[in-house]
């Protein structure tokens, strides 16, 4: 062997093929490549047989195979060195089991000849074959456990005809040879065979058994059997042999088991993938659930798969798939109870739910007992149970952790496709109420418009019917109004489609009987229904037009005038967007309705104001016509009196004398004084009710001091204490709102003057909107009670002898406050002083 590498040096590749190897077959491949033969070399590798010839390899340890080779001394002792380390590494792996006589031989054929089984039942048959030819005289089976049975699953040619036919349901699984290879972890030798003792009579022809069981992930316990009439024991070579064949048998088995299980994964992925696809097309929840179960059903084996839907307190079968038990099938029709803490919790959190070992936990559902395992998957709608996948196996007591797998993902997206689906049908129906809402919209709008021009009840209401029956499908709308013992129609749009119905109608519907009305007058409530009842109103004859009705009460400034009414001439749901458009028609109605009460009530109101207006000003007429009266007609009478009392005072000369002529002429002098004096106090109250006001910027401190310097002259002699004080600036009529200061301060000035320390005090307050001038004296008073009087016209709380006056001041005052936005008050107790204010409106900010 060469150690420097040239150009077609074939070393390198053989040394890394042989280094790779796993297995004699991969060994003899890359002996047979052509590089091989480019070193010079052929080299030939077969099991080991003692009578076979060549090189007994590994050199060390069990014999495995055999080496022929020729070629150049060192290139051959190369070889054989590489070919000798890949069987030591090969045989290092092999488990310590088959080191018996002739296990290991059996071992690598059988892998040999196992290893393109893809298929259990070509695998089955291979290994018959095999060990038939490694232990000649041997019949061969294969079980698989079902549940608590075993099914066999295989037999050879040459097995007796009781075995070859098998009981239908299976061999019972407390045999003691079966429960003994599925405890034993290897093969399971038995040299006595007692068929009795075994439970298993069919085999009562055999003298000895060897059983192995085998458990692959993800599927059934297998067991590999032989059996022999010939032979009395096994012979240790005969026990190697059925060892190595039964090791290489459950290594082809996993292999194939994995394969399976990946082509089943895959299938299940393509039928969910599928389902997917199909469940996002369709929009039937029967249908989809039908899609999801068959998917269960394609993905496992003998399983039945239902789907139930909730009706009151039971649950009923929609979607069925499987053989079902008669009693269970029955109840799944009429309706079975689903209960238990696991299925409530799992219906509220929305998981699966697995049930084991059914028989011992659901006996109360007939039928069920025929299952081993039961698995549920909950449907919601929007937290509410909608339906519930189910689905029950006989084939085991217990789900194993692939088929949970597959369940749960089902499961879920049939969940996903029914939540999906009810969220578009909720969509849908969202969309066609939004719909209706609009034209609802546009219908008010328009009745708005049309209602808003209108004024006579009856026409309000037939332009609603034809607005509510243009948003319906066909029908008719009544309007009712009770008069004495019957209702009498007051409006009507469609056609009642019945002369007779019509004719009753007209006639007026009996009061107590018209129970379609009766209930909504009574109730206050609208009143549907949506297959009309003839018994309700006793009307035969609309039970030929009807279909559906719709009654709500209608009020007018909130009381019940009538009924309205829509009738459909097909029964019919009524929708939720339909009653609202009903209720929203007669609630803009009423509205329309309280708004013509208005309009009448305002215009009668009106013309009572216009005609009180007309006397007011008839009176205030009347008031000038009065007020001129007294300037001129009054005022010369009054001058003649004052006059000719100085013409006779004259011709009467000396009076003294006469005590009694004097006093009559100077009580005729003064009367014709304060007569004068009347007369110029009412003729300054009209002033002030006719001037326009001159509103301006006024500063009361100056208004006060321009006062006080007037009413200088009646202080004379009087020590009268004056307190003003700051006042702010107002906007008022100067002129006027002197008057009002002078009115005020002069009457402080007369009810204070009995005292002997006359104390005024003239203050304002800051009010949010306003501001209160206040004048306050420590005089004699009044009585509250009369405080009422003291504002009116020669109106007088004190007898003229005591204080003088004409009682019209405060009258003059409280006219000219309320033509500025403000109020008067007066506040006092006899002999305590008083409080006049008034208020005025503020136009700088507070």
């Amino acid at each position: 062997m060469t150690t420097a590498r040239g150009p077609a040096d074939p070393w390198p590749d053989l040394i890394l093929a042989l280094t790779r190897a796993g297995s004699m077959d991969a060994l003899q491949a890359a002996l047979d490549q052509s590089h091989i033969q480019a070193a010079g070399l052929r080299a030939r590798l077969t099991p080991w047989d003692p009578d076979q010839p060549g090189l007994a390899l590994p050199t060390q340890g069990t014999p495995i195979a055999s080496l022929e080779i020729q070629g150049p001394g060192p290139a051959c002792a190369a070889l054989t060195r590489l070919v000798d380390q890949a069987l030591i590494r090969i045989g290092g792996a092999l488990p310590p089991s088959l080191g018996a006589d002739g296990a290991v031989s059996a071992f690598l054929q059988v892998t040999e000849r196992l290893g393109s089984a893809l298929e259990t039942g070509d695998l089955n048959r291979r290994a018959a074959d095999i060990l038939r030819e490694l232990l000649p005289d041997v019949a061969v089976s294969v079980l698989e456990c079902v549940g608590t049975r075993w099914a066999v699953r295989f037999v050879s040619g040459n097995a007796t005809s009781s075995v070859q036919a098998p009981l239908p349901d299976g061999l019972l699984g407390d045999s003691p040879a079966l429960r003994g290879a599925e405890a034993h972890p290897g093969p399971l030798f038995i040299d006595h065979w007692k068929a009795d003792e075994q439970q298993i009579p069919a085999s009562a022809e055999y003298r000895v058994a060897a059983l192995q069981a085998f458990q692959p992930p993800e599927w059934p316990t297998t067991v590999l059997s032989i059996g022999c009439r010939d032979r009395r024991h096994w012979a240790a070579s005969e026990r190697g042999v059925f060892t190595g064949a039964a090791r290489a048998y459950g290594q082809a088995l996993e292999r194939v088991a994995r394969a399976h299980q990946l082509a089943v994964e895959r299938a299940t992925l393509l039928a969910l993938v599928d389902f997917k696809e199909r469940a996002a097309h369709s929009r039937n929840v029967t249908d989809i659930a039908g899609q999801a179960a068959q998917v269960l059903r394609d993905t496992f084996d003998r399983v039945t798969v239902a789907y139930l839907v909730p009706q009151g307190d039971t649950w009923r079968a929609e979607v069925t798939q499987g053989e079902l038990p008669a009693r269970l099938a029955q109840h799944l029709r009429a309706g079975i109870a689903l209960t238990g803490d696991g299925l409530n919790a799992a219906f509220a959190q929305g998981q699966a739910h697995f049930v084991p070992n059914v028989g011992a936990v659901a006996t109360d559902i007939a039928g069920a007992d025929a299952f081993g395992a039961i698995a549920l998957y909950p449907v919601m709608d929007q937290g509410h149970p909608a339906g519930v996948l189910v689905m029950g196996t006989r084939r085991a007591p217990d789900w194993t952790d692939r088929e949970r797998s597959v369940f749960r993902a089902v499961g879920r997206s049939l969940a996903q496709a029914v939540e999906r689906d009810t969220r578009e049908r909720r969509l849908a129906s969202q969309h066609t109420e939004l719909q209706v809402q609009a034209r609802s919209l546009q219908a008010f709008a328009q009745l708005s418009r049309d209602l808003g021009a209108q004024e006579d009840r009856y026409a309000l209401i037939r332009r609603a019917q034809e607005i509510t029956l243009g948003l319906l499908p066909a029908g008719f709308a009544v309007y009712y109004e009770p008069e004495g013992p019957l209702w009498r129609l007051r409006a009507q749009v469609g056609s009642l489609r019945d002369p007779d119905l019509q004719a009753a109608v007209d006639r007026g519907l009996p009061f107590e009987e018209t129970r379609n009305l009766l209930i909504p007058w009574q109730s206050g409530q609208p009143y549907y229904q949506d297959t009309y009842d003839p018994t309700t109103d006793r009307l035969e004859s609309a039970a030929r037009v009807v279909g559906a009705t719709a009654t709500v009460p209608l009020r007018q400034s909130g009381e019940l005038i009538g009924v309205f009414a829509v009738a459909q001439y097909q029964a019919r749901a009524w929708t939720t967007s339909e009653r609202a458009l009903i209720e929203g028609v007669t609630r803009s109605l009423q509205l329309a309705l309280d708004r013509v009460a208005s309009v009448t009530e305002l215009r009668r109101t009106s013309q009572e104001t216009a005609r009180s207006n007309a006397a007011l000003q008839a009176a205030n007429e009347e008031l000038e016509a009065f007020a001129y009266s007294v300037s001129h007609d009054l005022r010369a009478p009054v001058r003649h009196i004052a006059g000719f009392t100085d013409l006779l005072r004259r011709a009467l000369g000396d009076l003294s004398t006469q005590p009694k002529a004097e006093r009559y002429l100077n009580i005729i002098t003064e009367s014709a004084g304060q007569m004068n004096a009347l007369i110029d106090a009412m003729l300054a109250l009209s002033r002030v009710t006719r001037q326009e006001l001159n509103l301006r910027e006024v500063d009361l401190n100056a208004l006060v001091g321009s006062v006080q310097v007037s009413l200088a002259p009646e202080l004379e002699g009087r020590d009268v204490t004056l307190r003003v004080a700051p006042l702010p600036t107002v906007q008022a009529d100067a002129a006027l709102l002197r008057q009002v200061m002078t009115n005020l301060l002069s009457n402080a000035m007369k009810y204070s003057a009995p005292r002997a320390a006359p104390l005024i005090e003239v203050w304002a307050d800051a009010l949010p909107g306003e501001w209160r001038v206040s004048v306050r004296d420590n005089g004699v008073g009044f009585d509250p009670a009369y405080a009422h009087k003291l504002f009116g016209v020669f109106q007088r709380l004190h007898r003229a002898e005591e204080f003088g006056g004409t009682g019209v001041g405060l009258a003059n005052v409280r006219r000219i406050i309320q033509r500025h936005g403000g109020q008067v008050h007066a506040e006092s107790q006899p002999d305590r002083g008083a409080t006049f204010s008034f208020t005025l409106p503020r136009t700088d900010p507070l």
